[in-house]
C-alpha cells in the first residue's frame, strides 16, 4: 500500500477555507463573486477574533519581556493582547568584564568562562538589528541569535538567550548601522517572583498609588480598546530599571492575510473553522437556502466542541484542598 510519506504538508490557505465553507452552503467556487469573497474575509476575521471569547488558544500564548523605567507605573502592553496569564518580576545578577567598543560592537572579555542568559541594551539612538555572539578566543565567533527590535533613544530592550554556554568572550554586534547605546547589561541567574493581580476597586483604594520601590509587587490590568495597561504598584524607581516584567500573554489570532496565505490555526482546528465560517456565510449570502442554517449551525457547534476539547497541554493537574480552617 502506498502512502504520501508526508505529515502536515498540505497547504490549506485562506482561499481553500472560504471555498470549502461556501460549498457547505451549496455554492460552488466558480459562483463566488468578489463581494462574496469580501464578505467571507470579514466573517473569517470576526470568527477568529471571537475565539478569544471562547477560551485560550494555546498557540496564542506568548512570552514577552518589558523594561521598567523610573517613575513610570503604567505599562502599556502590545497591541493584540487579550489577557495576561502569568506575570513575574525578574531580577538578574550582572556579569562584567573588560569592555572593548567600536562603532558597531561591544566585546566583553570575562577572562574566565562565564554564563550569560540575558542581555539588555539601553539605546542612545534608534535601535538597530543586533547579533549576540560568543567566542573562546576572540577570533572565531558563534552567533547565538539575531534580534530585530523597535526602540528609541532612552529605551531598554531585553533579550533572553536561546542557549547559554559558558564563554570567555561575549559580543553584541550591530548587523546594520551603528550600535548606539548608553549601557549594555549582561546578566545571568534570573530570579522571578509572581506579581499579584488586583481588581479595579483594590487598586483605586490604594492610599498612595505613586509610592516607589525597586520591586513592583502588584498590578491592575486595565483593558482598553487597543492596548491594555498594567498599572504597577509600587511604581518602579531608578534601581528597578535593571529589572524586568516577564509576561505570558494571550493574544488574538493573527489577522486574515491574502488568499494565498494560511490562517494562523493548527491543523486540528481546520474542520471547526470551516464549519463555523459556513454557518456564518449562510446568514450572509442571500443565495443560501434558509433551511440549511440550522443544520450548518449545529455542525459548527459540534466541531467547535471537539476542537475545544483537545485544546489542552495534557500536563498533570494537582488539587490540594486546604481544610485547616475546619480542622484546626
Amino acid at each position: 500500500m502506498a502512502y504520501s510519506n508526508t505529515v502536515s504538508q498540505t497547504v490549506f490557505d485562506t482561499r481553500r477555507v472560504i471555498e470549502n465553507a461556501a460549498r457547505r452552503c451549496k455554492l460552488t467556487a466558480q459562483s463566488l463573486t468578489p463581494e462574496h469573497v469580501d464578505i467571507a474575509n470579514d466573517q473569517l476575521f470576526m470568527l477568529l477574533s471571537d475565539l478569544s471569547n471562547r477560551g485560550i488558544q494555546l498557540w496564542c500564548i506568548e512570552k514577552q519581556i518589558y523594561p521598567l523605567y523610573n517613575g513610570l507605573g503604567d505599562l502599556t502592553l502590545d497591541t493584540g493582547t487579550v489577557d495576561v496569564l502569568n506575570s513575574n518580576l525578574r531580577t538578574l545578577q550582572q556579569v562584567t568584564g573588560i569592555n572593548t567598543d567600536t562603532s558597531t560592537t561591544r566585546t566583553v572579555n570575562f577572562t574566565t568562562d562565564t554564563f550569560v542568559t540575558t542581555v539588555g541594551i539601553l539605546w542612545s539612538a534608534a535601535a538597530v538589528p543586533v547579533a549576540l555572539e560568543r567566542s573562546d578566543d576572540n577570533v572565531t565567533w558563534t552567533t547565538i541569535q539575531t534580534e530585530t527590535t523597535t526602540a528609541t533613544a532612552g529605551q531598554w530592550t531585553w533579550f533572553d538567550l536561546e542557549s547559554s554556554v559558558a564563554t570567555v568572550y561575549f559580543r553584541v554586534r550591530a548587523t546594520t548601522g551603528t550600535l548606539g547605546f548608553s549601557q549594555i547589561y549582561l546578566a545571568n541567574t534570573p530570579t522571578e517572583i509572581p506579581l499579584a493581580r488586583l481588581n479595579r476597586d483594590d487598586y483605586t483604594n490604594l492610599p498612595n498609588k505613586a509610592f516607589q520601590s525597586n520591586r513592583p509587587l502588584q498590578f491592575w490590568f486595565d483593558r482598553q480598546v487597543q492596548q491594555p495597561v498594567m498599572h504597577l504598584w509600587p511604581v518602579p524607581n531608578e534601581d528597578a530599571e535593571v529589572n524586568q516584567i516577564v509576561l505570558w500573554r494571550q493574544r488574538y489570532i493573527m489577522d486574515v492575510g491574502t488568499m494565498t496565505q494560511e490562517i494562523e490555526v493548527p491543523q486540528r482546528w481546520y474542520e471547526a473553522i470551516v464549519a463555523m465560517l459556513a454557518a456564518r456565510l449562510a446568514l450572509e449570502y442571500i443565495e443560501v437556502d434558509p433551511s440549511m442554517i440550522s443544520m450548518l449551525d449545529a455542525k459548527a457547534k459540534e466541531s467547535l466542541y471537539f476542537a475545544q476539547q483537545e485544546e489542552r497541554d495534557n500536563s498533570p493537574m494537582m488539587i490540594l484542598p486546604n481544610i485547616a480552617m475546619y480542622t484546626a
